[in-house]
């Protein structure tokens, strides 16, 4: 019988980060053991909280480490995933931070769980098939329209059709400048290109505030708007999704459970729900929210900016989803999330990507690069080591 023998999370950091040359300053990767069985997970969290939520001494009965839940038990099939996530959650439900690192967990769970029965996990969640998406690239406003126009025309010659674009200052009621802005974005992707507006919470709950926008985005044919609300903000997103139409709001990259989720969809009524599979609890998690909207009649649609790891946990969760057809997908390859891979998830001869056929989640880990960046540290409680920065080398099929 195959049981979970070790969990190591590595802590990886730029050292020289720049905002502008790399979005991402630091990741923290999961590895399982599970006997020869080897899988991985990237959390997508504060990595110091997240080890800390770890590793944390118990205080009472749910406030346990997430670690405690899991050590030891079996890894036979999908059920033993299911149950250790079930006992995660009434152990460590008083430990904020446990659906964050926990996704890493069980990421890398399914990896080693379709290692071992041979399988990608999306035919482990219940799918025959993975169908293709499309990506949509992340791409802020430039500092003024000009660079913005430059920008889209880069991206539209690689071959990417869909763009997020927004932030830097966008939506706080110079009209004049944002649609100078949504212009050069328009102007640069080209008229066939899809084009989404990234809004990220700048309207608070002020509902007439993005009523303002709407003929702005109607304007440069905006597909939808994401986050335009703070995540708690439902009245709001309701109001707007009932006056801007239901499938042009988006919202869920914030959420870190299933029942938010659902509120989004039943409550604010967004026809776009975007989870992020390293916060939500995992690829199962992500699966069932992606059935959910299904049969609510919006789109899932995944939340990835990191590593290509990540995506393809995200892919596993809707690939048998022919009708959720968009996903996002990280291209910067000069990022630390980039160099965590050692192959990545390119667009085919049409544009498209999706999940790998191989087994598990498909994307080997370049250990190179996580020897690179990891941070050396360790935790202590009193004098007792509750962390020290786990060895690359330690895999059981590298002796």
């Amino acid at each position: 019988m195959t049981r979970i023998d070790a969990i190591d999370l590595f802590l990886l950091q730029v050292p020289d980060f720049d905002a502008a040359r790399d979005p991402v300053k630091d990741a923290l990767l999961v590895r399982v053991r599970a006997g020869q069985l080897e899988g991985w997970g990237e959390c997508e969290a504060a990595p110091f909280v997240s080890l800390a939520a770890f590793v944390t001494p118990e205080s009472h009965s749910t406030s346990q480490p997430i670690g405690a839940s899991v050590l030891g038990e079996r890894l036979e099939d999908p059920a033993d995933i299911a149950r250790i996530t079930q006992r995660v959650a009434e152990n460590s439900m008083n430990v904020l931070q446990a659906p964050h690192v926990y996704s890493g967990v069980e990421m890398a769970l399914w990896d080693a769980l379709g290692k071992k029965l041979e399988e990608p996990v999306y035919r482990l969640l219940g799918y025959e098939m993975a169908f293709p998406k499309q990506p949509y690239v992340v791409h802020p406003f430039a500092s003024a329209p000009e660079q913005t126009y430059l920008d889209m025309r880069r991206i539209a010659r690689a071959g990417y059709r869909a763009v997020k674009t927004g932030s830097n200052g966008f939506g706080g009621g110079d009209f004049a400048a944002d649609r100078d802005q949504l212009a050069a974005a328009r102007e640069g992707l080209g008229p066939d290109g899809r084009l989404f507006l990234d809004a990220a919470r700048v309207w608070g709950n002020d509902v007439a505030a993005a009523r303002s926008y709407s003929h702005l985005l109607d304007a440069f044919d905006v597909e939808w708007v994401e986050e335009p609300f703070d995540a708690t903000a439902l009245g709001a997103f309701a109001d707007f999704s009932h006056y801007h139409g239901r499938k042009r709001v988006a919202a869920g990259e914030n959420v870190h459970s299933i029942a938010q989720a659902r509120q989004l969809l039943d409550i604010a009524d967004v026809g776009v729900i975007q989870i992020d599979c390293g916060r939500i609890g995992g690829i199962a998690a992500a699966r069932d929210i992606a059935l959910y909207a299904d049969q609510r009649g919006a789109s899932f649609v995944n939340h990835t900016y990191t590593s290509h790891l990540a995506l393809s946990a995200s892919l596993q969760s809707y690939a048998g989803l022919e009708r959720h057809s968009l996903c996002e997908y990280p291209m910067d390859q000069s990022s630390l999330s980039w160099a965590i891979c050692s192959e990545h998830l390119l667009p085919d001869g049409e544009g498209k990507i999706c999940a790998p056929e191989k087994v598990g989640l498909g994307l080997p880990v370049a250990p190179e690069a996580v020897q690179k960046y990891a941070v050396d540290m360790e935790i202590r409680f009193g004098g007792t080591l509750l962390y020290r920065t786990p060895s690359i080398r330690l895999a059981p099929e590298e002796g």
